[in-house]
């Protein structure tokens, strides 16, 4: 890392070579920014990046550190300066040491960059094109900070830094983690403002950005009620280590796995309805029926079949016509990077031209991948049947099942056909024989040999939901009645009531990935699909009413987490503090991430009511004059009393008496004359005090406007009042 660098310094008198100079507190503060910049992205890093990634910041950390043993060898050199020239010598080999070893190669930095730029190309498939675009922006980082050889650079590092940290906000956009990275802006920004200030002091300068940029939050909250909300001009690449949440293909084990994770998958806001009971919040997702043996998979042809057929087979209700009250809520999801959404089975869309479809197996569909929160609204009628009619092409479909795949269960299934014939008998014949016999549910069920149902149907009897849905439906197929497995969350931890057991007050529901289910679905006649959720025969208190004791022991020693959900939940003041800003998180969500283009519309509708665009437009171009009008107001009288409470240094002091004293010979500086013009002026006027005054403005430009430590700053001073006493002695012997 280079700190030192010859550079001309304009604005001084005449043309003088100066040295960018970039303070050791000002580089190891700088180090400091690149870790917490990093931090905060680092979840979204490969191992092998965060590697190299940590490995260059240890390498910049031994460069700081040699570097301040140059720096005392530097002041030694100083010491001795009149000394013996053996002793000189000694200390130009001993700098050149130390020179060599603070500044890397060219070419080893340039090999370096080459391989990791390599490495992220090759591995561009595997992790995808955004997290590639952020490996590569994190890996330019931490690499600029190696050639620090001039201003420019610097400058290029702090925005790299800027936007390492504003990227990070595409992963993750939640209340705490928004509050984090305004605290590291302050910083970033407090340390460009480090390398200008003068007196060195960090603490007033994160005091100083602190207040700039809450000036700038007015300007902000005028420019975010009023300003259009336009669509993207480009779609968010897709982030394959990023999607978070339930896949499109799953096999045995996988929702058991995902069961680990403490994340929030979305929120549910009933308003002013009572929440249904728990048994009731199957939050459907995703659809699956295509079973080869080894795992489940959605059926695209079968939204494609005889077209026409299969969109009028889409839920929809005549709510004028119906007894039933729909059930109403908002759903507010967070960023997955995949399109499915969730609802209660069966509703309809109630935010039309939000980009949401729905399909004909009672799931919902995001237009774009979901890359940031997104709200809508849907209208639920629980009591209202699935799909009276079933497709010869979905009877195909949900009677498929691979021949010879599971030989027990087929030939279990070939009986239980013919002891029941009654379709609802016979799958409750399979849920007794679960519930009676030593079957367990539980999150680390034993492996399967390729995921074989009969293993565990028969053999190991362990296993979470995907495992039993997965059985049932499988017995269900080959005893000849339609059955499919569906994929989304079961229930939800209830925010609003001091009660947590009931479900009436107002409040919303936080489901999180350990909520993810797995169910079945089985047709009936005249009752069309019928949900059964075999786990409820083998842990019914998971169906009631959430996850067991025994449950919840076994995700808290799973979880690796430090501060485990359930372990805050097991506290009781902070569990009450956790749901308090929980609610606080949602509201953030809600209003400041969910803002979108219809609700600035209804906001704009209740301040203003009915008026055509070109009003609107005309408003807002009026705020936005006004907002800045009043901004440039606020700054300007801050400056004007900032500056009069701001104490003059000892130059500044200096160069206003030169100046005073020049003002009583005729000689007046006007106000926005540089120091160079001065200057020139006069040497013309009085050419006696040419040589000292033009060496007493370089000095003071020095000071003014070059990065010093505080030893270098108190020798020039002493330098510049020393050049103030020879000015005095010529200025008396003028006549």
């Amino acid at each position: 890392m280079i700190f030192f660098n010859k550079k001309t310094l304009s604005g001084s008198i005449g043309t003088a070579k100066v040295n960018f100079c970039l303070s050791r507190q000002n580089a190891w503060l700088l180090w400091l920014c690149q870790c917490l910049n990093i931090a905060v992205i680092a979840l979204e890093l490969s191992t092998w990046m965060l590697a190299i990634i940590l490995l260059s910041l240890a390498w910049q950390a031994l460069l700081l550190h040699n570097s301040r043993d140059r720096e005392k060898t530097r002041k030694k050199e100083t010491t001795v300066k009149h000394s013996s020239q053996r002793q000189h010598n000694h200390l130009q080999k001993q700098k050149q040491k130390q020179k060599q070893a603070t500044i890397v190669s060219p070419i080893i930095l340039g090999i370096f960059a080459l391989i990791g730029c390599l490495v992220i190309a090759i591995t561009a498939r595997e992790v995808g094109i955004l997290a590639s675009m952020v490996h590569l922006l994190c890996f330019s980082y931490v690499l600029k900070a190696f050639e620090l050889k001039a201003r420019r650079d610097f400058y290029q590092l702090l925005l790299l830094g800027l936007f390492v940290l504003v990227s990070s906000l595409i992963f993750r956009q939640d209340l705490l983690f928004s509050f984090i990275t305004l605290t590291l802006l302050v910083i970033n920004l407090s340390v460009l403002l480090q390398f200008f200030s003068s007196e060195k002091n960090f603490a007033r300068d994160i005091k100083v950005m602190t207040i700039i940029l809450g000036q700038s939050a007015m300007l902000a909250v005028v420019l975010f009620l009023v300003f259009p909300r336009l669509s993207p001009f480009w779609q968010m690449p897709r982030a394959k280590s990023a999607e978070t949440g339930l896949s499109g293909t799953v096999k045995p084990g996988d929702i058991a796995n995902l069961s680990r994770s403490t994340k929030l998958a979305f929120r549910a806001d009933f308003g002013q309805q009572s929440i249904p009971n728990y048994s009731q919040l199957y939050w459907r997702a995703m659809v699956l029926e295509d079973y080869d043996g080894r795992q489940w998979t959605r059926i695209k042809a079968a939204h494609k079949n005889t077209g026409k057929q299969a969109t009028s087979s889409t839920f929809s209700v005549n709510i004028n016509d119906s007894d039933i009250v729909p059930l109403n809520y908002q759903v507010t999801i967070e960023p997955s990077f995949q399109k499915y959404l969730f609802a209660l089975a069966p509703a309809i869309n109630s935010t039309e031209g939000y980009g949401i479809r729905a399909k004909n197996d009672y799931t919902f569909m995001s237009s774009k991948i979901i890359t940031q929160a997104k709200s809508y609204r849907l209208s639920s009628f629980l009591s209202l049947p699935l799909s009276l009619v079933l497709s010869e092409h979905s009877r195909t479909v949900n009677l498929n099942y691979p021949q010879g795949s599971n030989p027990r269960l087929e030939q279990m299934a070939l009986q239980l056909k013919h002891i029941y014939p009654d379709s609802q008998a016979r799958a409750q014949a399979v849920l007794s024989r679960i519930n009676k016999q030593n079957y367990s549910y539980t999150l680390q069920p034993p492996l399967l040999l390729n995921n074989s149902l009969d293993q565990f149907f028969f053999d190991t009897q362990a296993g979470f939901c995907v495992h039993y849905a997965s059985a049932f439906t499988f017995i269900m197929r080959a005893s000849g009645i339609p059955a499919r497995l569906v994929t989304g969350y079961l229930g939800g931890e209830y925010n609003g009531s001091n009660n947590e057991d009931e479900y009436s007050e107002k409040g919303h529901l936080s489901i999180y990935q350990y909520d993810a289910h797995a169910w079945s679905e089985i047709w009936v006649q005249d009752k069309g699909w019928v949900r059964v959720d075999p786990t409820g025969a083998v842990d019914p208190e998971r169906v009631n009413s959430g996850w067991s004791n025994e449950l919840l022991q076994e995700q808290s020693k799973l979880n690796n987490e430090l501060f485990s959900l359930y372990q805050m939940k097991n506290i009781a003041w902070l569990n009450s503090l956790r749901l308090q800003f929980d609610i606080l998180d949602y509201q953030w969500t809600r209003w400041v991430i969910g803002f979108n283009s219809k609700q600035q519309h209804n906001i704009l509708k209740q301040w203003f009511g009915n008026m055509a665009s070109w009003k609107f437009a005309l408003i807002i171009a009026i705020a936005l004059v006004i907002s800045m009008v009043m901004l440039m107001l606020f700054l300007h009288f801050f400056n004007r009393s900032t500056l009069k409470k701001q104490p003059l240094s000892k130059w500044q002091l200096v160069y206003q008496k030169v100046l005073g004293k020049l003002a009583k010979q005729g000689i007046v500086k006007p106000v926005a004359m540089t120091v160079n013009d001065f200057s020139r002026q006069v040497r013309e006027q009085y050419p006696e005090l040419a040589i000292v005054f033009t060496r007493l403005s370089v000095s003071y430009s020095y000071l003014s406007y070059q990065v010093l430590s505080t030893d270098e700053q108190l020798k020039h001073t002493i330098k510049i009042q020393q050049q103030y006493r020879e000015f005095l002695q010529i200025l008396k012997k003028q006549p």
